[in-house]
This record gives C-alpha cells, structure tokens and sequence, in this order.
C-alpha cells in the first residue's frame, strides 16, 4: 500500500530586512517546516538557486530532517528574495522576479500525494502554474489553497480558476474583498468559485 503524503508546492525564499537581517520563508516553506515540527514529513516541491541563498535552504532542510528530494536546483536563476520595507509600521514587499520559483517542474511522482497545498503566489509563472496543473491532474483527494495577493504579481481571474476544486480556502478579509470585488456575499461567492 502506498503511503499518502502532504505535498506542499510553491515558493522557498529568504525576506530581507532593512537592518540587514534575512528570514527563511515564504508561506509554502513555512507550512512545510511546521509540518516537519509535527513529525508529518511533508513534501515540499519548490525550487531554488545555484547560489548561496539556494545552498542555505538545502542545509537548513536536512538539518531539520526535511525531504529534499523535489527541492529543484535551477542553474540560471537566483533564490526567491523579497525585500522587506517598513512605513507607518506597515509592511511592504518587493518580491524580486524571475527567481527559481517561477521555474518548478513536476515532481517525479504525482500519486502518492494525499493532501495538496499550495498558494497563489508562485503560479505567477507559466512553468510553475504547468507543474502545479500537472500535480492537480493526478486528482489528489484534498486540495488546500492559501490566497496570498501580493501586487502585481496576481491576475484575479487566474487566482479565481485556481479555486475550482479546492476543499480549503485560506484568505484575509483584505483578499476576499479583492476577488469577490463590490457586491461581497462571502459564502455564495466561495460556493461560486470552489
């Protein structure tokens, strides 16, 4: 019997700050991480660099007994970064684009996978929305979608078709108001759209 698992995909990337600290994230990441903590061994199917930033995260997953088998090496293309800036104690972002991110293949297997999260940010891209398509094609039996709209990097209507077929939504009010736009009626917008 195969053993179903949690397969996380989208982004991995380091936030930098305007004291100079940087802080591993991005909201796939994180949720991979703490699954891990909990002992359910996720798979996080993301991609980074050949560089620096990319050989960190690499470290920091086999310390924590992560799988890495689908953390893809891009040779071209730099570790996601997000610049970090702060203004009337409100957080800004500045999501450096193209990254290795934008470029995740398929994993290997598709049909093992029980629970699928993933968020909206990393299907800026063709290559990763195609790998995502890919993924959702092998039908997994849960899909957990976590809306994360950052400008400009989402189109309302693509993140609206990434909706159908998802048994969770994660989204802020802000988020909701944005996709469902004037006439808000949560509920029977997200019955509409999932």
């Amino acid at each position: 019997m195969i053993r179903k698992r949690t397969c996380i995909f989208g982004e991995v990337l380091f936030d930098h700050f305007p004291n100079g600290t940087r802080v591993l994230g991005g909201a796939p990441f994180n949720v991979a991480w703490h699954l891990q903590a909990f002992g359910k061994g996720p798979l996080l199917c993301s991609r980074i660099g050949n560089d620096p930033d990319g050989a960190s995260i690499t470290a920091a997953m086999r310390e924590w007994d992560m799988d890495t088998c689908e953390l893809q090496l891009d040779p071209a293309l730099a570790t996601g970064r997000v610049e970090v800036t702060i203004s009337g104690g409100e957080p800004a972002y500045d999501i450096l684009w193209p990254c290795a991110w934008d470029a995740i293949d398929p994993p290997a297997r598709r049909g093992d996978i029980g629970l699928l999260y993933h968020g909206s940010l990393a299907l800026r891209e063709t290559r990763s929305r195609s790998a995502l398509e890919h993924i959702r094609q092998g039908n997994p039996p849960l899909v957990f979608i976590d809306v994360n709209l950052r400008a400009p990097w989402w189109r309302r209507e693509a993140v609206l078709e990434t909706l159908h077929g998802a048994h969770w939504v994660k989204l802020s009010a802000e988020e909701l108001a944005k996709l469902a736009g004037p006439a808000l009626d949560a509920p029977g917008f997200l019955r509409q759209h999932a």
